[in-house]
């Protein structure tokens, strides 16, 4: 089952060689804002920074691009992708269509012991709402648990590079968000485990939906932040 591609905390658990680490390592700092859209990333830096040589630091930024995170052109370089709304609206639109999906197949198949991880990471959110780093990475956490019982990778690696692609826009998401919006997100993130838990495929598909509908449609009530 596409469980064994996840960790104990429902997080995407990458292949182990030294590109995919050094490629780790930046995508967390990509995630973190350590490294901002247009920030050009230096490899000699990198290599530096990470006590690796050249050879992995270019195979890195080679799989980030793949990615949709980083930018290498010739001449001048690796730079992490600017902030694109066309881009973002096309990837929640995906993700609209797919992450349902994933719900489906999930459904029936998760363990108690992996619902009740999904409890437990929804319970967490609420108080690291002050730590905007912390609840990205907790919300990922828990989407990503409710698609552990995947029967096959495929589609779980497919969501994973989309939450990948869209971890910039869901920071600029979260510098819209009121406490209201905070509250509605848990909320509806109960009642997704809760169709979990229960085996309602369908009333689950509906809710995962309009909960990514939603952002979306807020990002683009705020297109101008991807100007600025």
């Amino acid at each position: 089952m596409a469980d064994s591609l996840i960790d104990d905390d429902g997080a995407w658990e990458e292949p182990t060689s030294r590109a995919q680490d050094v490629a780790q390592q930046l995508r967390e700092l990509i995630f973190d804002g350590e490294l901002r859209a247009g920030s050009p990333i230096r490899q000699e830096a990198v290599a530096r920074r990470l006590g690796v040589g050249r050879f992995p630091v270019r195979e890195a930024l080679r799989l980030l691009e793949s990615e949709g995170l980083v930018v290498l052109r010739p001449n001048s370089g690796a730079r992490v992708a600017l902030l694109d709304f066309a881009e973002c609206e096309e990837i929640y639109k995906m993700r609209e269509r797919l992450e349902p999906l994933a719900f489906a197949e999930s459904v029936g198949r998760l363990t108690p012991e992996q619902i009740e991880r999904a409890h437990t990471l929804s319970a967490a959110l609420p108080g690291l709402v002050h730590d905007p780093k912390r609840w990205l990475e907790g919300d990922r956490r828990l989407h990503l648990a409710c698609y552990a019982g995947i029967p096959t990778p495929r589609l779980l690696r497919t969501i994973v590079s989309y939450w990948n692609i869209s971890q910039q826009y869901r920071r600029v998401l979260l510098t819209t968000f009121t406490e209201r919006d905070f509250e509605l997100q848990h909320a509806e993130h109960e009642l997704i485990i809760d169709a979990l838990e229960s085996d309602n495929s369908r009333a689950g598909e509906d809710l995962m939906r309009a909960h990514i509908e939603r952002s979306r449609l807020r990002l683009t009530r705020h297109r101008h932040l991807f100007e600025e």
